[in-house]
């Protein structure tokens, strides 16, 4: 038994400086991390050393520890496994081919969006976006038709825990005005995003529903301001979108 304890001992202490590490918005110094794991720091030192050469975690300058790229590889196996991205795979790629723009499709995680995938525009001027990138909710069109789902007071508790960032000069701040917008969404079935998460990027974005009408994803079309105008967006986009959504929840047997 004293064998196998030193070795569940250790990953126990790995995993757990791991979770710290993830856990921080920035970098932890040694002396950081030692606090907050009460550990000491020979043994963390120890640990960080095994874990950076394994590649799962990463110096980064005088600023300290963070996750390393190892995690990165990992997610993208998570991903692909996620029944969601498997069953909506073929209607993005019809989404993309019909419109030759940038189709995400992305789930809330932890308040916030995540792309689980991404389908690269046709055109040489693409977005650099990438699977597994977290964005506000309230300052892009997939963030919002994932809130189109909650009811306004479980929004109001994500923005109270999130924040309503400005990202540029057209993003929502106000709580009431996002409000507003979500009704639209919910009766209309699509969001905008008029440059309000990145300058020079517009985004429309659709909700995806399960078989209890529930929003469980939202696809997306994004792409340059000067090619994806409004009236684009209001027309061809917008139809194309809908049927792919629509296409969507129908294979998670939605019958709305």
């Amino acid at each position: 038994m004293d064998i196998i304890q030193g070795p569940i001992q250790s990953l126990d202490r790995a995993l757990y400086i791991i979770e710290i590490i993830a856990n921080s918005q920035e970098p932890l110094s040694l002396k950081e991390i030692t606090d907050r794991s009460k550990l000491p720091k020979p043994t963390v030192y120890r640990l960080l050393s095994g874990l950076e050469l394994w590649g799962y975690v990463d110096q980064d300058g005088e600023k300290g520890y963070k996750l390393g790229k190892k995690f990165m590889l990992l997610g993208s196996k998570v991903q692909e496994d996620l029944e969601i991205r498997k069953i909506a795979r073929p209607f993005l790629k019809w989404l993309n081919e019909e419109t030759k723009e940038t189709v995400f499709l992305g789930i809330m995680d932890k308040g916030r969006s995540l792309y689980v995938d991404k389908l690269d525009s046709h055109h040489s001027v693409r977005l650099f976006s990438k699977v597994g990138t977290r964005n506000y909710l309230h300052s892009t069109s997939l963030g919002k038709c994932l809130l189109s789902g909650l009811d306004d007071g479980e929004v109001i508790k994500i923005l109270k825990e999130n924040g309503m960032p400005q990202m540029t000069a057209n993003t929502i701040t106000n709580p009431n005005e996002l409000l507003k917008q979500l009704q639209f969404v919910r009766e209309q079935g699509y969001a905008y995003d008029d440059m309000e998460n990145e300058e020079g990027v517009r985004c429309i974005a659709a909700p995806i529903k399960d078989h209890r009408g529930r929003v469980i994803a939202a696809v997306s079309i994004s792409g340059p301001a000067q090619r994806l105008t409004r009236e684009m967006m209001d027309n061809a986009l917008k139809y194309r979108l809908l049927k792919a959504a629509r296409d969507i929840s129908e294979a998670f047997g939605y019958k709305g």
